[in-house]
């Protein structure tokens, strides 16, 4: 049982899904490397009665990408939910582009 993980800092944790497709182009298929992030996790943690795969009965914590979720250039999330409860995925930087995308008329 393999699992990638962080050591807690930012950065680290918000590349999981790119460091699992990174395994994918060095030999896993992508089930596999999406199982390094979320079933093989929760198996080691003890908690995937309740969470790491899509099942009924268990946690509703999953997003929706627009593109290949282990790509970084394809990978665009679009909604997130925690224990069922949509996440608000706005923050300054979109703010920002957004203002600034109507201010130049740039599309």
């Amino acid at each position: 049982m393999v699992a990638l993980g962080g050591n807690n800092r930012v950065d680290r944790v918000r590349s999981l899904p790119f460091q699992a497709g990174t395994a994918a182009a060095y030999g896993l298929s992508k089930e596999q490397a999406l199982a390094l992030i979320t079933l093989n996790t929760a198996k080691i943690l003890g908690i995937d009665k309740s969470t790491g795969s899509l099942e009924v009965g268990k946690d509703a914590t999953l997003f929706i990408s627009g593109g290949d979720a282990l790509d970084m250039l394809g990978n665009k999330v679009e909604n997130a939910f925690i224990q069922g409860r949509t996440i608000n995925l706005d923050n300054l930087h979109k703010q920002l582009y957004k203002r600034y995308q109507e201010k130049y008329g740039v599309k």
